[in-house]
């Protein structure tokens, strides 16, 4: 087999490939010169649109340029701050997701829309009702206003004298003359003038007024309280009735009482023994009994106690206890008796109630008929010899009083009135000026609620005179005035702590004083 021949690679002409890229280059210079006209001929056209610019224009827009903000970031760093943002999102979205939303849930559970609807219905209905009321409100106004304008303009009443306190001592033993001051005018009382003619007639029969046969009647019921029968108040009546001329009965049957009830005589002797010393000591029957019974039992308190000394550094009575004997001490005189009941009862009696200035001190105290007083001083009331006075009075006997009370009440036309007290020489002026000329003259103003204008007027002229005065308050017109002097039995038991041995405490009424 012929064998082949090689391949023969045949090369292209360097002339013809030459020529190519001429051809080439040609085509692209003329495509840019192509393009270069066409650019010179738009940027002519554009030159040639614009409108001339003058130098000063061309300043303007020179600063325009200036004036311009600066370029925007650089856009790398404009996407780094693009990741990081990001970033920051996506970190802020992670942090919602553990949010507790439960406070906020209640927040909106209570921003239920249905619920503030109701709350507006329901204030919508109260201001309605308050309107309605505000309403009644200003139509009251308005008619209040109407009865305003309707008013008459108040005009004050002349001024009145008024005068200032000036507080000075009251006098002693003052000679007083009470001065009731009523709406109408003014009413004359002078106590002591008054009661005086009175007190002077029954002094001429005071004898008449003294017990002659007592019964037991008016005392019974008082009795019954304090011995808690009536016939052991009938028992005891025979012991206690001698002493109805001399000591209160309450205080007799409360001595009787404590003696019987302790197992110790109680007999009229052993009772008027108690009564003198009952005397010297200032207290009542009823504590020395106590204190005899206290002696009797060991307790010489109650005995010292009644001391009628007034200087506690030397006292009177004395009383010390030794073995089965006491020794008793009156002032100077001491007295050693056996501690038995019946010795100790006789040493009071008998030594201490036979001492001269206490034996038989009672017989110069007087307690008088209650009736019979009031009696004699009906028929005086009716006597044509008190037609001269100002008042009529009608005697009375109270229980737990002891002193028969007089209720006075003023003749018609016995006073005079606001106009009469300011004429010169009327009796109320007159009046005045007797009680300015007696040095213990005092004119005491008893006023009603009613009657301060009266007053005033009354008191100014007065002052005006120089009279010594003052004035307290009166609730109505009640006058009482007691028959002094003649004291009688009370009908009432009065329990002090002087009854039972004690010491009596007693608040002192304020000092009076003229103003």
């Amino acid at each position: 087999m012929a064998k082949r021949k090689p391949h023969e690679e045949q090369e292209l002409p360097f002339v013809a490939l030459m020529d190519t890229m001429t051809n080439v280059v040609g085509v692209l210079i003329i495509v840019l010169v192509m393009v270069g006209i066409s650019i010179a001929s738009a940027v002519k056209k554009i030159l040639s649109d614009l409108p001339p610019v003058t130098v000063e224009e061309y300043q303007k827009m020179l600063q325009v340029v200036k004036d311009l903000p600066p370029p925007p970031a650089d856009p790398k760093q404009i996407e780094e701050d693009k990741k990081i943002a990001e970033q920051k999102l996506k970190k802020a979205i992670e942090d919602l997701k553990t949010i507790d939303s439960s406070s906020l849930e209640s927040q909106m559970k209570f921003m239920d829309l249905e619920s503030f609807n109701k709350q507006l219905a329901d204030s919508r209905k109260l201001r309605e009702t308050q309107k309605v009321e505000v309403d009644k409100l200003i139509a009251e106004v308005e008619r209040l206003k109407a009865l305003l304008d309707q008013t008459p303009i108040f005009k004050p009443e002349p001024p009145t004298f008024v005068r200032l306190p000036n507080p000075r001592p009251f006098p002693e033993n003052p000679n007083e003359t009470r001065i009731l001051v009523a709406k109408q005018g003014v009413l004359f009382l002078n106590e002591k003038t008054f009661i005086e003619p009175i007190l002077g007639g029954l002094d001429k029969i005071k004898s008449q007024f003294e017990y002659k046969e007592v019964k037991i009647d008016p005392f019974m019921k008082m009795l019954t309280g304090i011995y808690g029968t009536p016939q052991a108040a009938q028992q005891a009546w025979p012991e206690i009735a001698p002493f109805v001329n001399t000591f209160q009965m309450d205080q007799v049957a409360l001595a009787h009482k404590a003696l019987a009830t302790a197992k110790l005589p109680a007999t009229k002797q052993v009772l008027a023994a108690l009564g003198d010393i009952s005397i010297v000591t200032r207290t009542t029957p009823t504590a020395v009994a106590t204190a005899i019974v206290g002696v009797v039992s060991g307790d010489l308190t109650k005995w010292t106690a009644l001391d009628p000394s007034r200087d506690p550094t030397k006292p009177i009575i004395s009383a010390t206890s030794s073995g089965a004997k006491i020794n008793f001490g009156w002032g100077a005189k001491i007295v050693e008796v056996k501690a038995t009941a019946k010795d100790i009862v006789d040493y009071f009696v008998k030594d201490l109630g036979g001492l001269d200035g206490i034996k038989n001190l009672s017989r110069n105290k007087v307690i008088y008929d209650a009736f019979k007083l009031q009696a004699v001083l009906e028929r005086a009331a009716a006597s044509p010899m008190m037609g001269g006075s100002s008042y009529t009075f009608k005697p009375a006997v109270k229980q737990g009083t002891v002193a028969v009370q007089l209720a006075l009440t003023p003749k018609a036309g016995g006073g005079e009135t606001l106009d009469q007290i300011r004429t010169e020489g009327s009796a109320y002026q007159r009046l005045m000026r007797q009680i300015q000329a007696d040095p213990k003259g005092v004119a005491i103003y008893q006023v009603m609620p009613d009657a301060f204008e009266t007053y005033h007027e009354a008191r100014r002229i007065a002052d005006q005179i120089g009279v010594a005065a003052t004035w307290e308050f009166l609730a109505k017109l009640d006058l009482t005035v007691n028959v002094r002097g003649y004291e009688v039995q009370r009908f009432a038991q009065v329990t002090t702590s002087t009854a039972t041995g004690g010491t009596a405490v007693r608040i002192t009424a304020p000092k009076r004083s003229l103003d």
